[in-house]
């Protein structure tokens, strides 16, 4: 007898309708799963997007606000700087926030002697951005002298009109600002001096800023007499002119020439005769 075959029907379409019942919610999960991701990047992109464009916009509200402002002070700049402005129209002219003294803020030495016989304050007005800009004031400034104990005693006092503090002006790539040079009224008996700086604008509104400075004293034997007069602020050089025009006289027009007028010596041993030779 022939043995019986095996029936397995039933068995692999069970096992195949198993397989499909964990393929299918597999392949949707990972469906679901790569669409969530696919959208998750596109709303990534949209939010950064979106937040570029909001600071490009204030960027841009920010520069209007900034252009209108140097144009309200350059319509009254034009009307008249002397002038005392109202507080509330100053203020939308001249956007002065603070400011502050320079690290060029020090002793000042021109000569070829050991010591400083002077002392530079950089001033650097600042407006709304930090950035320093020129706005016209008055200057105050008072050196105190720090002693050991750390007691402060002043020393000298300064104060220059807006004409003087415009001529000190400075651009450059490392600072920006006033430059004021001011002679010693009376020398220091200590290296370490603290400045103190009061900037006065047009409408009474007043800055004030300080730093801790240290200056070298020349040896007392070489420190020259201290003028009862201080003397002016050193002034910037002058620009040099171009010297005047002169007057150039025409040219003279050349006299006609002529035959009679040439010297012999331009015709002499222009042809010669020579004697004949034979052939």
């Amino acid at each position: 007898m022939k043995p019986r075959a095996k029936y397995a029907g039933p068995r692999t379409k069970g096992a195949g309708r198993a397989v499909a019942l964990v393929l299918g919610p597999l392949c949707f999960v990972l469906g679901a799963a790569g669409c969530r991701g696919s959208c998750d990047l596109v709303e990534a992109e949209l939010r950064s997007r979106d937040r570029e464009l909001r600071e490009v916009r204030e960027e841009l509200h920010r520069m209007q606000l900034y252009n209108d402002g140097l144009q309200r002070e350059l319509r009254a700049l034009k009307r008249n700087c002397s002038s005392k402005l109202p507080p509330e129209e100053a203020t939308l002219i001249f956007s002065l926030k603070s400011i502050s003294l320079g690290r060029q803020t020090g002793g000042y030495d021109a000569d070829d002697c050991p010591g400083d016989e002077a002392l530079q304050v950089v001033l650097e007005p600042r407006d709304l951005d930090n950035h320093p800009i020129k706005v016209p004031g008055t200057l105050e400034v008072q050196a105190l002298e720090i002693s050991a104990e750390g007691l402060k005693r002043p020393l000298s006092s300064w104060q220059l009109t807006p004409d003087q503090l415009r001529r000190t002006w400075r651009s450059g790539l490392l600072s920006s600002g006033y430059f004021v040079v001011l002679p010693w009224k009376a020398w220091p008996a200590t290296e370490k001096l603290r400045v103190v700086a009061r900037f006065t604008l047009a409408d009474g509104r007043a800055f004030e800023a300080d730093r801790d400075v240290t200056v070298r004293l020349p040896p007392a034997s070489r420190r020259p007499p201290l003028p009862a007069i201080p003397e002016p602020l050193p002034e910037p050089p002058p620009i040099e002119q171009a010297p005047p025009p002169r007057q150039i006289d025409p040219p003279k027009a050349p006299a006609e020439k002529t035959a009679d007028a040439q010297p012999a010596g331009l015709l002499r041993n222009a042809v010669q005769v020579l004697p004949p030779r034979p052939r």
